[in-house]
């Protein structure tokens, strides 16, 4: 059956790809001005959802082409959208809009805060990156999240983690051992491994000094973005600050609960009078001590970006960022099945304490430097080069890595790495066409994708040693330090383990979005994937080195949607197929079950695993935008999975079903209301898999998980500037293994704020967990009580 379907993709593609027949064009004219009559130069004016648009000169003015038909005009200045009109293009003929007028005066508008003049600021979707392609928040078949920096801001996160509480359905904290951000969405967990679109996979966690908002793709993304990195709940997708034409910054300083001293800086500047050369900087420095008795981390990050524009058809794009925390590491507490306790909650280990040190403290850095060049071909076409290079590790790490021995014990173990380095590099090219075959207009993406990633590592050997076992209820437990930890690895590690790995993945791609009748859209996706994996070492004391042979897997992965407007640009119903994989090393195994006393298992080459989605829902934009969101239903399927059968043995038969529904709202009811909601509600289950897991949740899968938050800002009267948050989140309980017989108890977290913003400067206070709730990550962690924040930040 997939031959077919195959085989009817290309074919749509060869005709689409013969369909250069140039599009009839018209021109759009007009001027930017603000309510005193004054001109707004260098003013960004665009079709929405559009590769079109121009920048006003030193007089407001503005005109470019644009295929005929009717579009929404945005008005964008200092990155935000201040006005939004309807126009009507009649290929041959000119509209001219006349005058756009901004809603502030031109000597007040530096002194206005613009995301002020924004309607429903938090609930803007647009997004060029979610689908490779301008496509609108509306006329995508894949539901998607948005969180805005200004969201961010709002809620005065100071952490990744804290800034992604709004994210419906999903909940993201640190990773297992305490590498990485996790993302926990639709019943399987993940990494956050992208940035602007290219993989970047750190091993410490994401920062958001850097960040102007974060995209979470729902469901299998593997058609777009490949195999090598994505989860099969989603993928999320970190978007850096990027330059603009204005002069603005912004400097930061937060304060609070166990010594949090937070400072940031944002600085973005014209290099040259005419606007075609820019810079963006950021800088951040963090010092916080944990709220127990350890766990104090030093970071700091620094970042910057450029854009030139050497003539109207080319811009150029450098960034690179730093990032280098400074914290303890400790990974999650294994052997809860020794336990009388079922829940985390119920076991006898004191909250505020610490099971390390502040002496044993591990930094890190990852490092990301891109460049990008956009050139626009034509009127139709457009050319996108993107290159990221991605360096992340650390020199004697150390990780701690609590074992229950029984109900009052537990054993303080660690593991040490001489040295872990990864390195990576990202190179893509997309063409992107807007064209007509006869009267259906079709706008198309066209890749290739080169990924390669290598990976070095020295570790002690045997990998964990014992520091000591200490009682959980004790008031105080022996102190550990750095030199104790060297000394006992020295008397009792048996030599270094030395590893090496590494593979390089080859892609071609292609997305189609057809407009087959009036108000319905058609996506035809299809990616061509070629995974080689390298020749691989190790080494350890006992087996000496052992080199492992490399492999190569092809594999095709298809991606379909239909999208059905029945009020354009306010109301939507789509339905989508989604597909991702992974690649599964060789490893012993039948091709089929069978008697193990007759059939010999052999090295064999697995298919990749694959997970399949059907979805359905509806989005919506109503109420000039002051409404938006989107409610789905999705049933993924995972086949090919390995299942062990025998002690080593392995047979690819393994099943595993989510399904589950999402709410996703965001409305401005009122100028200065603002209100988000969020819900998910996930079942999942191995059908076929090794009998212990046969029938039983993955771990660390909630079954509910709601988010709220709402805030009112005073727009006008002495009180300006003057506002309220409140906001609510809930995760359900979730079982720590897989045998479903140890769990994290739910919790409700309440937040509250009250700032006071300025044109010049803003001040806020916010308290978090106000109930002091006790509470644990998935990882059996005890995380922040009732947490002070104040926050006062200057801008210019």
């Amino acid at each position: 059956m997939r031959i077919f379907l195959y085989t009817g993709i290309w074919f749509l593609v060869a005709v689409s790809n013969c369909a250069f027949a140039q599009g009839r064009f018209g021109k759009v004219m007009g001027e930017v001005r603000t309510s005193d009559n004054k001109s707004l130069p260098y003013a960004s004016v665009l079709i929405k959802n559009s590769p079109y648009g121009a920048m006003a000169n030193a007089d407001g003015k503005f005109s470019f082409e644009v295929p005929e038909g009717q579009y929404t005009l945005a008005v964008t200045y200092a990155g935000y959208t201040t006005n939004q009109i309807q126009v009507t293009v009649t290929a041959g003929e000119t509209f001219d809009v006349q005058v756009i007028t901004v809603d502030a005066a031109s000597n007040q508008l530096q002194e206005v805060i613009i995301e002020d003049i924004e309607t429903n600021k938090f609930g803007r979707r647009e997004s060029n990156s979610a689908a490779r392609m301008p496509l609108g928040h509306l006329e995508n078949p894949q539901a998607y999240s948005v969180i805005t920096k200004e969201l961010m801001q709002e809620q005065m996160a100071i952490d990744y983690n804290s800034a992604m509480l709004s994210v419906p359905g999903a909940v993201v904290m640190n990773g297992v051992n305490d590498s990485g951000n996790e993302v926990f969405l639709r019943g399987f967990n993940g990494v956050v491994s992208f940035r602007n679109g290219l993989v970047s996979n750190p091993r410490s966690q994401s920062e958001i000094f850097n960040l102007e908002k974060v995209e979470v793709l729902k469901g299998p993304s593997g058609t777009l973005f490949g195999g090598a990195m994505t989860s099969y709940g989603g993928i999320v997708n970190n978007l850096t600050k990027k330059p603009f034409e204005s002069y603005r910054g912004t400097v930061s300083y937060h304060t609070g609960s166990w010594g949090l001293n937070r400072f940031t800086v944002d600085l973005n500047t014209p290099l040259n009078n005419d606007r075609t050369a820019l810079l963006r900087v950021n800088a951040l420095g963090h010092m916080e001590n944990g709220f127990q008795d350890a766990g104090k981390q030093r970071n700091f990050g620094f970042a910057a970006s450029m854009a030139f524009k050497p003539n109207e058809r080319t811009t150029v794009r450098f960034d690179a960022d730093i990032y280098r925390p400074d914290k303890p590491l400790v990974a999650f507490i294994r052997n809860t099945e020794v336990l009388d306790a079922t829940t985390m909650d119920r076991v006898n280990l004191p909250y505020y304490r610490s099971l390390l040190s502040d002496d044993v403290t591990t930094p890190r850095q990852n490092i990301n430097a891109s460049a990008e060049i956009e050139y626009r071909i034509s009127d139709h076409w457009t050319s996108r080069t993107s290159y990221l290079h991605n360096s992340t590790g650390e020199s004697g790490s150390i990780f701690f890595v609590p074992t229950y021995l029984r109900d009052e014990q537990i054993e303080r173990r660690f593991r040490v790495f001489d040295n872990y380095q990864t390195n990576s590099d990202h190179l893509q090219q997309n063409f992107n066409g807007d064209f007509n075959i006869g009267n259906v207009n079709n706008r198309l993406v066209v890749g290739v994708d080169l990924f390669s990633t290598s990976t070095k590592y020295q570790e002690m050997f045997p990998v964990f040693q014992v520091y000591d076992t200490v009682a959980m209820h004790a008031s105080g437990w022996p102190p550990l330090s750095r030199v104790d930890i060297e000394r006992y690895r020295m008397e009792r590690a048996n030599g270094t383990t030395a590893a090496s790995s590494g593979s390089t993945t080859y892609s071609a791609y292609f997305s189609d979005v057809a407009e087959v009748l009036p108000r319905l859209k058609a996506m035809v996706s299809l990616r061509l994937d070629r995974y080689q994996q390298k020749s691989s070492y190790t080494y350890t004391p006992t087996n000496g080195g052992v080199s492992t042979e490399g492999f190569g897997q092809t594999f095709l992965s298809p991606k379909f949607g239909l999208v059905y407007e029945p009020i354009r640009d306010q109301l939507s119903f789509f339905a989508n197929y989604l597909n991702a994989f992974v690649n599964q090393s060789p490893s012993m195994g039948l091709a089929s079950e069978g008697d193990l006393d007759r059939i010999d298992p052999s090295l064999q080459t697995w298919k990749p695993e694959e997970a399949n989605q059907y979805e359905g829902g509806l989005k919506m934009n109503l109420f000039n935008g002051r409404l938006t969101g989107t409610v789905s239903y999705y049933n993924i399927r995972v086949s090919n999975r390995l299942r062990s059968i025998a002690d080593g043995i392995s047979v690819q038969d393994g099943t595993q079903v989510s399904k589950g529904f999402e709410v996703d709202i965001i409305a401005n009811p009122l100028a200065g209301w603002n209100i988000v909601v969020g819900y998910g509600y996930n079942d999942n289950e191995y059908i076929r898999d090794t009998e212990g897991n046969q029938g039983k949740r993955a771990q660390w899968t909630p079954v509910h998980v709601a988010n709220f938050w709402t805030s009112y800002k005073f727009l006008d009267g002495t009180v300006k500037g003057l506002g309220l948050g409140v906001g609510a989140n809930y995760v359900g309980e979730t079982y720590f293994d897989v045998d479903n017989t140890f769990g994290i108890p739910a919790y409700t977290l309440l937040n509250a704020t009250i700032f006071y913003d300025q044109p010049k400067y803003r001040v806020g206070v916010k308290v978090n967990n106000l109930t002091d709730n006790h509470y644990w990550d998935f990882f059996g962690k005890p995380q922040k009580p009732a947490e002070f924040i104040a926050n006062i930040s200057y801008k210019f």
